[in-house]
C-alpha cells in the first residue's frame, strides 16, 4: 500500500511537472503576418435555445464586424425555442433555421442539423464560425480567422474572454482562470504545435474538412469530443490569440457548479473513449501532439488520484497506526 502510495505521489508530480513546462512557451508569441486580405466566406452560425433576452444584442454586434459584408452571412439555428428567439433573430437581420426535435436535444444535434441545411444551399462558405447566443464579438475576429484559413489552418480557436467580469467574485475569478488558460495553456500548446482546446464557442471550422470527416458530436462536450477525433486524423486545433469572443459567465457559485459538473461528465465520457487510440497513436507513431490531448483527457482521473491522496493523509494524520 506504500508503495502505491508514494508512486501515486511520484506519478501526480510528474504530471503537475509536465504542465508546469508546457506553461512556460506561453511567455512569447509568434509574429504572424495578418495582413491577408479577406477572401474567405463564412457562415456565422449561433446556437440559441430560449435566448431571446440577448440574441439581439449579438446579432447586432455580429453586423459590425469589420469583415466585408458579402463574405459572411449570419444564421440562428433557433433549437426547440418556445419564446421569441426565432422572430427577434429574423427582426436583426439573422437567418433563421428553426430545429424542433424532443428525442435529440441540444447544441450537438442544432449544429449538425444547421451544417446539413448550409450545405443545401449550394453557397460556397470556406468555414463555419460558431458562438453561443449569450456571447460577444472583437470587430476584427474574422480578418484574424480569415488570416488563419489562407495559412491551411482547419479547425481555430479564438481566444475565450468573459463577458461579465465584474458582476460577482464567481465572474470576477472565472475570468482570471481564463487569463491564465488562454495564455499559459492555448497559446503554449499552439507555440509548440500541439494541439489546442476547443471552447465550444469562437470555433472557425473549414468546410471542406467537417464535410470530410463529418461531425456526428452527442456527448456532453462536443468540443473535446470533436477535437480528440480531428487529431486521431491528423487535425490539430490552432489558436487565434487576437480573435476575441466574449462568453458570459455564471454569476453564482451553483451555476458554475453545475456547468462544471455537466464539463466533467463529458470531459469523463471522452476519456473512457479516447484514451486508449490516443496513447496508441502516441507511441506508435512518436506523435507528442497524441501524448498531450491523451494528458488533457486524463484531467478527471487525476482529480479522482488527488482526492483518494488527501483522504489517506487525512486518515492517517488522525490514525497514525493505520494500514495506510
Amino acid at each position: 500500500m506504500e508503495a502505491m502510495f508514494y508512486g501515486t505521489q511520484v506519478f501526480l508530480t510528474l504530471f503537475t511537472f509536465y504542465y508546469f513546462v508546457v506553461s512556460l512557451f506561453g511567455f512569447y508569441r509568434k509574429h504572424q503576418d495578418c495582413s491577408l486580405p479577406p477572401a474567405s466566406r463564412f457562415a456565422v452560425v449561433v446556437a440559441a435555445h430560449n435566448e431571446e433576452r440577448v440574441i439581439g444584442e449579438l446579432i447586432r454586434n455580429l453586423h459590425e464586424l469589420n469583415y466585408p459584408k458579402e463574405l459572411y452571412d449570419i444564421y440562428v439555428v433557433a433549437d426547440n425555442c418556445t419564446d421569441s428567439t426565432a422572430k427577434l433573430a429574423a427582426e436583426q437581420g439573422a437567418q433563421v433555421i428553426e430545429r424542433f426535435n424532443k428525442v435529440e436535444r441540444g447544441k450537438p444535434y442544432a449544429l449538425e442539423y444547421a451544417f446539413n441545411k448550409l450545405y443545401e444551399t449550394g453557397i460556397p462558405y470556406d468555414a463555419f464560425v460558431i458562438f453561443d447566443a449569450d456571447n460577444l464579438v472583437d470587430k476584427e475576429f474574422l480578418n484574424i480567422m480569415n488570416n488563419h484559413l489562407l495559412r491551411g489552418e482547419k479547425i481555430i480557436q479564438g481566444y475565450l474572454d468573459t463577458k461579465n467580469a465584474a458582476d460577482t467574485w464567481v465572474t470576477k475569478s472565472i475570468y482570471i482562470s481564463y487569463i491564465l488558460t488562454n495564455r499559459f495553456l492555448q497559446l503554449s500548446k499552439y507555440n509548440l504545435g500541439l494541439t489546442c482546446a476547443l471552447g465550444g464557442t469562437g470555433m472557425c471550422l473549414s468546410v471542406d474538412m467537417l464535410k470530410k470527416y463529418g461531425w456526428g458530436m452527442t456527448s456532453l462536450t462536443e468540443d473535446l469530443e470533436f477535437q480528440t477525433k480531428a487529431l486521431l486524423n491528423n487535425i490539430k486545433v490552432t489558436w487565434a490569440h487576437d480573435a476575441r469572443v466574449y462568453d458570459e459567465k455564471p454569476l453564482t457559485l451553483m451555476q458554475s457548479w453545475r456547468q462544471r459538473k455537466r464539463w466533467m461528465q463529458g470531459h469523463a465520457d471522452c476519456a473512457l473513449r479516447f484514451l486508449k487510440p490516443l496513447f496508441r497513436k502516441a507511441f506508435r507513431e512518436m506523435d507528442l501532439a497524441a501524448f498531450d490531448c491523451a494528458v488533457y483527457l486524463f484531467q478527471p482521473l487525476r482529480f479522482v488520484f488527488i482526492g483518494l491522496i488527501t483522504i489517506i493523509l487525512w486518515v492517517q494524520s488522525i490514525f497514525p497506526d493505520s494500514p495506510f
